[in-house]
């Protein structure tokens, strides 16, 4: 691929975009990740501390959102470590997930 193919595909791909936009979303998504994960502590904290348990669905949601973070920053940046702790964290989500379903039907 030449230098003009890879200008053209990178002008395709920010097509009705400026850069302020872009930024704008990447710190929305950010902000957005950080504020969830806190309130997915907080919830565990508090559960554990006033009703002595610990919710296995709280954990698939957050570890769901951090896995997927580490995922998306392997397909970005390729370091084999997010790959590996994006897989370790998504799959620790399915089984509290798994876990959480069977809790539910008893």
């Amino acid at each position: 691929m030449d230098k003009e193919q890879i200008l053209e595909m990178s002008r395709q791909e920010n097509r009705n975009r400026d850069e302020m936009e872009q930024a704008t979303f990447h710190k929305a998504g950010q902000r957005a990740v950080a504020v969830g994960g806190l309130v997915c502590a907080v919830i565990i904290v508090l559960e554990w501390l006033l009703a002595n348990r610990v919710s296995l669905s709280i954990w698939a949601v957050y570890l769901s959102m951090t896995g997927t973070i580490l995922l998306t920053k392997y397909f970005t940046l390729k370091k084999p470590h997010e790959l590996v702790f994006g897989i370790v964290q998504l799959a620790l989500a399915a089984v509290f997930l798994v876990l959480h379903a069977m809790q539910m039907a008893g």
